[in-house]
């Protein structure tokens, strides 16, 4: 059995490897920053007003009454999808550059065919996991408060802590399939749970690191852009600019899927360099 993963050793590997490779970023990456750019105006001009929009209810007991506008949940969703496409399109372009090198795809390294819309499948299923998960979860939360005698907004900040780290746990364990499958192995959501095992903690606590790193890093992006007043005098160029950040986001958490998938299911290149351990 392979050593345990070295969760600083993985951090230090990983960003080195987009360091390296932040003109390839810009290649593979090009769809998910324009992408991210498009659905931060599109949010911006259209969404963002849809929120404060009222329009009169038709028909029904309270009629001419105001209601919220019903493109706002259409507006949602399409941010959804055009998000969940991006990101599956540059997550397996990305998967591919680390995993077999820049040798991997021609042009920009990314396209849209059977293995992107494989891996939006996983994405998507992943996600309606999740909701339902957040469902069961809340109406645990709500007959625990009500055993307890308690108000049950009392444990919305402990139910949400719980909630994220039982989903980052588990998405963490089933991580290797996605890379698995964007270079062409068979590699299952069970197959990538058995492969994890007894590193589970490890991989949440790496990916935790990582969040909070990039949580520090918006925090202070965003008091920069305040002190600075970007968000009047350039909005286009805030978003854009923070399109490129959340590119580099990604691509850190898609390096370190390589690594530990490389790592963990017995994986090894041919004819091309190997990723690190």
């Amino acid at each position: 059995m392979s050593a345990k993963i070295a969760i600083g050793e993985t951090l230090v590997t990983a960003a080195r490897l987009v360091l390296d490779r932040v003109g390839e970023l810009f290649r593979v990456g090009l769809v998910l920053i324009v992408g991210f750019f498009a659905i931060g105006i599109f949010a911006l001009e259209y969404v963002l007003p849809l929120m404060r929009a009222t329009v009169p209810q038709v028909g029904g007991p309270a009629a001419g009454q105001p209601m919220p506008d019903p493109r706002f949940l259409p507006a949602m969703l399409l941010i959804v999808v055009v998000e969940f496409v991006v990101i599956s399109i540059f997550a397996v372009g990305w998967h591919r550059l680390i995993l077999l090198g820049s040798g991997a795809g021609g042009g920009f390294g990314i396209g849209f065919g059977r293995r992107e819309i494989a891996f939006l499948g996983r994405v998507w299923a992943c996600f309606l996991g999740v909701l339902m998960f957040s469902v069961a979860f809340s109406v645990f939360e709500f007959l625990l408060a009500g055993l307890l005698r308690s108000n049950p907004q009392g444990f919305v900040v402990i139910a949400m802590l719980g909630f994220t780290l039982v989903v980052s746990y588990v998405l963490g364990r089933i991580g290797l399939s996605f890379a698995g499958l964007s270079i062409d192995q068979k590699l299952s959501f069970a197959v990538s749970w058995q492969a994890t095992r007894g590193e589970g903690f490890r991989i949440l606590a790496t990916y935790l690191l990582v969040a909070i790193g990039w949580l520090a890093v918006g925090l202070l992006f965003s008091f920069l852009a305040g002190l600075l007043g970007l968000g009047y005098a350039a909005p286009y160029a805030l978003m854009f600019i923070n399109a490129i950040l959340s590119a580099g986001f990604i691509a850190l958490l898609v390096t370190i899927n390589s690594i530990l998938f490389r790592r963990l299911s017995g994986w090894r290149p041919t004819g091309s360099q190997p990723v690190p351990s």
